[in-house]
């Protein structure tokens, strides 16, 4: 069992020993899943650190090269980028607190071609079999499929090349 002090124990601490402490609980946070510099720092305060351990222990991951902000976005970027759009990767990267500069960055190598592509393949695999007959079930259905695409964070112009490749080349059942 991990030790974390409670607020009244960070205050009772030596500063070193809860910088000490901090970096412990840093490194077996860090054993569990990748982190921003910024959610290892939250993270490390809502264990009960002061504000001045945990900006210790994250700059310390940071220096020892356990945490790299680029490295933890452009790894999300490559394995959201088949299935979502960049507007929603870059707001899971901004909850991960990654700075915009880094966001930017992981992002700049998503092509729009790319981004069409995935919106068309995440069209025909959203619409689950063939486009309705009947022309107010297929707009329904188009208009189902169109939404979910931009809450997946689609730009606006894939979005519309996807329903465009829906509405003339459907899927088949191979």
């Amino acid at each position: 069992m991990s030790w974390s002090p409670s607020r009244d124990d960070a205050r009772l601490l030596d500063p070193q020993e809860e910088r000490r402490a901090a970096e412990q609980a840093a490194l077996r946070i860090l054993g569990g899943a990748a982190q921003s510099e910024a959610s290892l720092r939250r993270r490390l305060e809502r264990r009960g650190f002061s504000a001045e351990a945990a900006v210790a222990a994250s700059a310390s991951a940071v220096r020892l090269g356990y945490v790299d902000d680029a490295a933890l976005a452009s790894s999300i970027v490559a394995r959201r980028r088949d299935r979502r759009g960049t507007a929603r990767i870059a707001a899971e990267l901004r909850s991960r607190g990654v700075s915009a500069e880094t966001i930017g960055s992981a992002l700049s190598d998503v092509t729009p071609d790319e981004q069409r592509a995935a919106a068309v393949a995440e069209a025909h695999r959203r619409l689950r079999g063939a486009l309705p007959a009947d022309a107010a079930e297929r707009r329904r259905t188009l208009a189902r499929v169109g939404s979910a695409l931009t809450r997946q964070g689609f730009p606006s112009d894939a979005v519309a090349h996807a329903l465009r490749s829906l509405a003339t080349d459907p899927p088949g059942f191979d």
